[in-house]
């Protein structure tokens, strides 16, 4: 069953032209992005920005055993960073995108900020779904931008992998830029999911995280 919650989206273009854009460090795009961002590419990301509402359902997901790589280059398996014993948020983002991901990484560390002391209990997940770009040198400078702690892994790999995560997610939409803001929540020794569709705010994630997750 789906529980749906309707939240007003105060601040949402606060954290976009301040949050995010202040977390970046004055560099020019790559070139291929601004192609890439050009015409009407940004439509699903502006709707998506748009709506005032975000549902939260219950699912059952079978985690993929793949192996990414984090910021540091280590190889990792995707089923052992997630199957751990504590509570796990986990999205999916891309460094060149300029509309919903700055907006939810941003959060994700406003999430952690309002968790005070609880945050470094609870495992942080950002995973490219733009893997050719998003190599860990790149996601390394992007988790700095946003004063990413020790808790939070940020993933790249290879490009079939991602493809797999995504789709084990429910969450592949063909293109990045048809790339919709969810963020799922994890229980620790609980095989179910919970997945938040929309952009919610950090302080309504750590209402969740502590409510679902820390009790």
């Amino acid at each position: 069953m789906s529980k749906h919650r309707t939240i007003t989206m105060i601040g949402v273009a606060l954290l976009v032209f301040q949050t995010a854009w202040a977390a970046q460090d004055g560099s020019a795009a790559p070139e291929h992005t601004a192609m890439a961002m050009s015409g009407d590419e940004h439509a699903a990301h502006r709707a998506a920005m748009n709506t005032t509402r975000y549902t939260v359902s219950n699912k059952d997901y079978e985690i993929p055993d793949v192996a990414l790589i984090d910021a540091d280059g280590a190889t990792m398996r995707l089923r052992t960073i997630l199957n751990t014993d504590k509570p796990v948020a986990l999205n999916f983002i891309f460094t060149t995108c300029t509309t919903i991901c700055p907006v939810m990484t941003a959060t994700f560390a406003q999430m952690q900020r309002k968790l005070g002391d609880k945050a470094s209990n609870l495992q942080v997940v950002s995973i490219s779904i733009d893997p050719e770009y998003d190599r860990p040198e790149v996601l390394k400078t992007y988790g700095r931008q946003f004063h990413a702690g020790s808790n939070w892994t940020f993933l790249t790999g290879d490009s079939k992998d991602i493809v797999t995560v995504l789709q084990s997610f429910e969450t592949f939409a063909g293109s990045k830029m048809n790339h919709q803001p969810v963020t799922f929540l994890k229980h620790p020794g609980e095989q179910g999911w919970i997945r938040i569709d929309g952009l919610a705010s950090g302080e309504t994630l750590a209402q969740e995280v502590r409510t679902r997750l820390f009790n």
